[in-house]
């Protein structure tokens, strides 16, 4: 992508900070070497062996041409957790530990629209409904400096459902969403979920501009797996010496308080299914054939530095990032630069050997919770509409009489109600109806 050109060139600063880092550096100024001699030293080439994508290959070669070499390749880091109860299935720091020895698992970098869903749980707990309907009009917000979020396809035709906005990763819905919801609301949810690292009260956290590590991001989507709680990733059981004496014992932590309602999780696994169905990662039922429930987010940074995936099932969670060292060296297409293109495989392979391993088929074939009839009709929508579809009385009565079955006839089993709640249940319905009659 990069052959004949030199995605350092226009970063002098960057590529200076990272060389004063090298050890060949730093033993030269520790000897006292002017500044001179040591770049001519650095520019002499020497035997070594280096790390490539295709193996390890002796070569001649100087430090700083050396140094170039690695801050152009492709880093990733992978993370897979059970939801239930944390345990850490795999962990992936690096592409080649030996050469290149950096977690990228606890590193933090822009996480893109793989943000996006802790935008849209919280809209959700606010009152907006996955049949909502938002104009994809571009807008400018002048209360904060003029700032006005782009589609990634420079397409603002029509109007989206709040579900298919999600779906198809569209900026202008999801800017307009945290406007509505809330910047502190979006930012409290994603405590809640596990997301410790800083993230500023600006509306731009809702198209993913804070540096979050893998490993919290992982964690905050067990709470989409786990219906509304998060669970803390944890890889250390116990530890013995050699008698046989327990020096640690993991206990089992008390469970987290949950992020969210089970119903806001129940319906967010629906349009996160989406996702994967029909919308950014579907390439997943396409290209890799996967057939199993799974809900997941793609994940684009600015200017195509890093590309995310989210993925899950009700007994997996796994997350992966790729990008170069420095954010500063990355695609020069969205084509190529975006996370389905750049993460979104590695998720895809690695479910492919898990369907395939009859000891890990287990944590592929279990289904999530159907929907209520109740949940399943306020989903009846489409994702795209050329014009604004009209929300005739039809449509909102018909809501309307949905909100009140609402109470399913299992849970008015289990908790009967008294002559009196009833008649106050009905008039409440009444009112309910004369309000709309009289908004309409």
């Amino acid at each position: 992508h990069w052959e004949g050109r030199d995605p350092l060139a226009g970063h002098p600063d960057i590529f200076k900070k990272a060389l004063e880092q090298t050890r060949p550096y730093q033993n030269l100024k520790e000897q006292g070497t002017s500044d001179k001699e040591l770049n001519k030293r650095l520019l002499q080439k020497h035997q070594t062996t280096i790390f490539t994508h295709d193996g390890e290959k002796n070569v001649s070669i100087s430090t700083i041409d050396s140094l170039k070499h690695y801050l152009k390749l492709l880093n990733t880091g992978f993370l897979a957790v059970n939801p239930q109860n944390g345990a850490i299935l795999s962990w992936i720091g690096g592409v080649n530990h030996k050469y290149l020895p950096y977690d990228h698992v606890m590193s933090k970098r822009q996480v893109g629209s793989t943000f996006k869903p802790i935008v849209y749980t919280t809209a959700l707990m606010n009152g907006s409904e996955p049949c909502d309907i938002f104009s994809n009009e571009r807008r400018v917000y002048e209360a904060y400096d003029n700032w006005s979020p782009a589609n990634s396809e420079g397409e603002y035709q029509g109007y989206y459902s709040f579900k298919g906005a999600l779906a198809h990763s569209v900026n202008t819905v999801t800017a307009e969403l945290i406007m509505k919801t809330g910047i502190e609301s979006v930012i409290e949810t994603a405590r809640m979920m596990g997301i410790t690292s800083p993230i500023p009260e600006a509306p731009s956290i809702a198209l993913g501009t804070p540096s979050i590590s893998l490993f919290e991001m992982v964690m905050a989507y067990t709470s989409f797996a786990n219906y509304g709680r998060p669970v803390e990733p944890f890889g250390l059981l116990r530890i013995e010496d050699s008698d046989g004496t327990i020096l640690y014992e993991r206990r089992n932590n008390e469970s987290l308080p949950a992020a969210f309602d089970e119903e806001t999780a129940m319906y967010m696994n629906a349009i996160l299914q989406g996702v994967i169905d029909r919308g950014t990662g579907r390439g997943l039922r396409n290209t890799y054939g996967l057939k199993f429930d799974m809900g997941g987010k793609t994940g684009t940074t600015q200017n195509n530095a890093d590309g995310w995936f989210m993925g899950y099932t009700p007994k997996l969670v796994a997350g992966v990032w790729v990008g170069a060292e420095q954010p500063a060296v990355h695609f020069r297409t969205t084509t190529l630069g975006q996370g389905a293109h750049m993460a979104l495989p590695i998720f895809g392979l690695t479910m492919q050997k898990v369907v395939a391993d009859p000891a890990l088929k287990h944590l592929t074939n279990v289904p999530f919770r159907l929907l209520s009839p109740r949940m399943a009709r306020k989903m009846d929508c489409a994702d795209y509409y050329d014009e604004k579809p009209e929300k005739g009385i039809i449509n909102i009565l018909l809501n309307l009489f949905n909100d009140k079955d609402s109470l399913d006839q299992q849970q008015l089993k289990e908790t009967p109600q008294k002559p009196a709640d009833e008649k106050k249940k009905k008039r409440g319905f009444l009112k309910k109806l004369r309000d709309i009659f009289i908004n309409q």
